[in-house]
């Protein structure tokens, strides 16, 4: 089955064979040099808080304008979402919507959850790529798991 790709898409395969063959930092900063893209979000978990500072940094330094929420700013008390839960709770549709308000053109996601991370990425009117995949058990590194 052969995709049917728009021109737009066309020209995201083109970006990204032009940013290959790098790591994932250095494909991410050519992959939005080439895009045009100026201002850049992250969402990230808490519990990664050091890594999305770091990747701010970084990026920063490139020449982007970053901008970053971290899954408990919003202040969500996690009994809204469900009776039985308490306390601060993740909130990736807070997220979304912060990073939509800062019109971002770009964003990353870092570390969150898997279900919050779909969350996002719904709600996100800019594309959203996964830099850090949360994985304490392998210390991020998923492809360790399918070593075993």
């Amino acid at each position: 089955m052969i995709g049917d790709y728009n021109e737009k898409d066309k020209e995201m395969m083109v970006v990204s064979a032009k940013a290959r063959s790098k790591s994932r930092l250095q494909e991410l900063i050519e992959f939005a040099k080439i895009s045009g893209f100026k201002k850049l979000g992250i969402a990230n978990c808490k519990s990664v808080q050091p890594y999305a500072d770091k990747l701010l940094e970084k990026l920063a330094a490139a020449g982007f304008e970053v901008v970053s929420v971290n899954c408990r700013d919003s202040g969500l008390d996690a009994c809204m979402i469900c009776d039985d839960m308490k306390g601060p709770c993740c909130d990736p549709l807070s997220q979304a919507a912060y990073l939509n308000a800062q019109e971002t053109d770009m964003n990353i996601n870092v570390g969150l959850c898997l279900g919050h991370g779909l969350l996002f990425q719904k709600y996100s009117k800019a594309l959203v790529t996964t830099f850090l995949v949360k994985d304490f058990a392998y210390k991020h590194n998923m492809a360790a798991a399918l070593e075993e």
